[in-house]
């Protein structure tokens, strides 16, 4: 009969192979992917950026805390409605049809609404004029931007599996991109806060929304082309 302390030696052995096998077997081409996409997120003019650039520069960038709070947990929410339904969802289909609809249209509505506020005349009355976007409005911009829903399916379509598939990919996957998305509306919301430090010149928040209105322009335009 061989000894207790041997057995116990060869199953955590065995348990460690099982634990290497796993971590090489990693999806490292998946975790490249999504952190490209990350990096991309950092630079595009998306509605979230965006959004808190311009709410930055109106009300500072302290005011942008709950509001991103809320963008993380609606974007959050949407990669676990996109999990468990991606094997039933199709892109050519009406629910696919429509979200890309919606999310065109509601980037369009940003980029002409930042372009009205860089013309306006009444810059230095925006602070009074201009409501607080907070919690809530920062979930709800999420569930009508259809364009979110359309990458969240394709990123649950294609990687969903290679992360584990069920919760556990789930999870994984939205902690990675909302993390960047994080990340990326911090870094805008302090260009937006680097803005208003001259806002005592009209001038150059018009011009600063103008640009910002534009490449939104140029972003919904192009992606709603290329959904053509």
């Amino acid at each position: 009969m061989r000894p207790e302390p041997k057995r116990k030696v060869n199953f955590l052995i065995g348990d460690e192979i099982y634990h290497l096998h796993r971590f090489t077997n990693m999806p490292w081409d998946s975790l490249l992917y999504l952190l490209l996409l990350l990096s991309a997120g950092l630079i595009v003019p998306g509605p979230n950026n965006v959004t808190c650039t311009v709410h930055a520069v109106v009300h500072g960038k302290k005011s942008n805390v709950p509001l991103i709070a809320g963008m993380a947990l609606g974007f959050m929410s949407i990669h676990f409605v996109c999990g468990f339904a991606v094997d039933s969802f199709d892109e050519e289909g009406p629910f696919g049809v429509a979200i890309n609809i919606i999310g065109s249209l509601f980037m369009f509505l940003i980029a002409f609404l930042i372009l009205y506020l860089g013309r306006s005349e009444r810059i230095q009355d925006f602070p009074e004029e201009i409501p607080k976007l907070g919690f809530k409005t920062g979930v709800f911009m999420q569930f009508v931007n259809g364009k979110e829903w359309a990458m969240v399916f394709m990123l649950m379509a294609k990687f969903l599996n290679d992360f584990g598939g069920g919760i556990v990919g789930i999870t994984t996957i939205s902690l990675i991109t909302t993390s960047g998305g994080i990340l990326a509306m911090i870094i805008w919301s302090n260009l937006g806060e680097k803005i208003k430090s001259k806002a005592n010149d009209p001038t150059v928040v018009k011009k600063a929304f103008t640009i910002l209105g534009t490449l939104m322009l140029i972003l919904a335009t192009l992606i709603t082309l290329r959904g053509l």
